[in-house]
């Protein structure tokens, strides 16, 4: 759990969250190999994988020597990484949470955007490869925990598939929240009606 949003900005660079869920994939891994999971040169990964050693999100595991070159090897700190402010109604922890929704909502948009240009993705029934969903509904405390509940299940899913080198690298974003209306200049608040 991070508990620091100056902490937790630091993973949410598209490239550097990238790298550390490449490296949840197939690390302890050396920045060549890190490089080919992410389509990048492995030079310009060093300053990001530093700024994510510093943060805590990732460690050197060790070294391996590769011909006559040494090689450091990289993973993740920890297995999973989430938020935990103490305070997220105003200051830093609020402004994090939502750097957070554009950061994870932009690199999934960004995926969609290169899969699409790539023709990698297929809408016909029966070959379908990508699924988007976006619903609006009433939830009782119980029925939201329910809903919680099946979401993590589609976590457990992929975190099992993660280590496995077999099939096509797929990406899932996946938000609940209450939906509130602010208010409007010179109005009252939205009300159903």
């Amino acid at each position: 759990y991070i508990k620091s949003p100056k902490q937790w900005e630091v993973f949410l660079s598209p490239i550097r969250g990238e790298i550390a869920q490449a490296l949840r994939c197939i690390g302890p891994c050396s920045a060549s190999q890190l490089a080919q999971m992410v389509d990048r040169p492995a030079d310009t990964l060093y300053r990001h994988i530093d700024q994510l050693k510093r943060a805590g999100f990732v460690i050197e595991t060790g070294e391996r020597k590769r011909g006559r070159h040494v090689e450091r090897l990289f993973d993740v700190a920890a297995d999973d990484f989430a938020m935990d402010f103490a305070e997220i109604t105003r200051g830093e922890g609020r402004a994090s949470v939502q750097k957070t929704a554009r950061a994870f909502l932009g690199t999934v948009s960004k995926t969609v955007g290169d899969s699409l240009e790539a023709g990698a993705l297929e809408m016909r029934e029966a070959e379908r490869n990508f699924v988007m969903n976006y619903e609006l509904s009433r939830l009782t405390p119980e029925r939201f925990k329910k809903a919680r509940a099946l979401m993590y299940q589609i976590k457990v899913l992929m975190d099992e598939s993660r280590t496995r080198d077999e099939g096509a690298l797929y990406c899932t974003l996946t938000v609940m929240c209450p939906v509130t209306r602010s208010r409007r200049r010179g109005g009252s608040a939205r009300t159903k009606g």
